[in-house]
């Protein structure tokens, strides 16, 4: 497996690579980022959700799926619960507490999580990709990014908009297809032979926007303080540490294991920056600490592998 890991990695570096090309040569601008962004997220994954709920989902699976959610969110619950702690013994600064907490607690489980899993485990992981993105945007929009807004001192949106931003397309996506798996209603043919070749636009897509990203990055910028460090560390070290002895303990698969403990070592997630930006909090903080994390990332995939590897015999 570590030797497919790091072959799947290597892929994956090539693809995000050209998007670094297109970007340095003008082919990717902000436009283009956006439009590859909108396609990834508003059709790839639909498209991959669909298709993958009516070859690798089963009733017994999709009844399960509450547990798998549920040790996601629980894994979650229990980082933020440590960044908040760590917050207030290195003293971090109101407007970058919710931020960091943030950026410590879930992870960039659909552009870099997503593709990685793909290339490591292939499409029968899906179904355990889709419950941590579950938990994740669901832990995000409904506990996170209200802490961001009050380190702004902005008022939280109603009900209505928090609700919005939690059932965004893949999740409603997701809902509707279990609806339909759970009453045994298959869609037509044509269907899904049509989402199948959509949902291969995921990959190219997503590895192309995270070039972007990087291109976009200019360290030099940005002052990096301690607490970078420590969102590297929980990222990297602690997040994934604490998905493993939780997953042990439910005795989940080794399949889902595996996925589990990949997504929640990704990077920080990118909305995270949107929102900092939104509620006028240090933005500039978070961005480093996204580009710090991403770049990282490409590095520590190979050796998690390694170390499953020796786990998982």
């Amino acid at each position: 497996m570590f030797l497919k890991s790091l072959e799947s990695t290597f892929i994956l570096i090539i693809l995000i690579f050209a998007g670094w090309i297109m970007s340095r040569i003008g082919w990717i601008n902000d436009d283009v980022k956006s439009f590859l962004s909108k396609v990834t997220v508003k059709v790839g994954i639909p498209a991959l959700t669909i298709t993958n709920f009516f070859e690798n989902f089963s009733n017994e699976m999709l009844i399960s799926s509450f547990k798998f959610v549920g040790i996601a969110l629980l894994s979650m619950a229990i980082l933020i619960i440590i960044s908040k702690i760590i917050s207030k013994i290195m003293k971090i600064e109101p407007i970058k507490s919710g931020s960091f907490v943030s950026m410590s607690s879930v992870s960039n489980s659909m552009f870099f999580g997503l593709p990685i899993c793909l290339s490591l485990f292939g499409e029968i992981s899906i179904p355990y990709i889709i419950f941590y993105y579950v938990a994740n945007t669901v832990m995000f929009w409904s506990v996170l990014s209200p802490m961001i807004a009050k380190d702004g001192n902005n008022k939280v949106g109603n009900i209505l908009q928090k609700l919005k931003n939690i059932f965004n397309i893949p999740l409603i996506t997701v809902i509707v297809s279990g609806i339909l798996l759970y009453f045994n209603f298959k869609p037509p043919s044509i269907v899904l032979k049509s989402t199948k070749y959509f949902s291969g636009l995921v990959t190219p897509l997503a590895s192309m926007v995270v070039g972007k990203i990087i291109y976009d990055m200019d360290l030099s910028k940005y002052k990096l303080d301690k607490s970078v460090f420590a969102v590297v560390f929980m990222r990297f070290i602690i997040s994934p540490s604490i998905m493993y002895i939780i997953t042990r303990f439910f005795n989940l698969p080794v399949l889902a294991t595996q996925v589990f403990i990949i997504q929640s070592a990704m990077p920080v997630m990118m909305q995270i920056t949107i929102v900092s930006e939104l509620y006028n909090t240090d933005s500039k903080y978070v961005a480093a600490t996204l580009s710090i994390t991403t770049l990282l990332s490409l590095l520590t995939i190979p050796f998690y592998m390694l170390i499953m590897d020796k786990i998982f015999i």
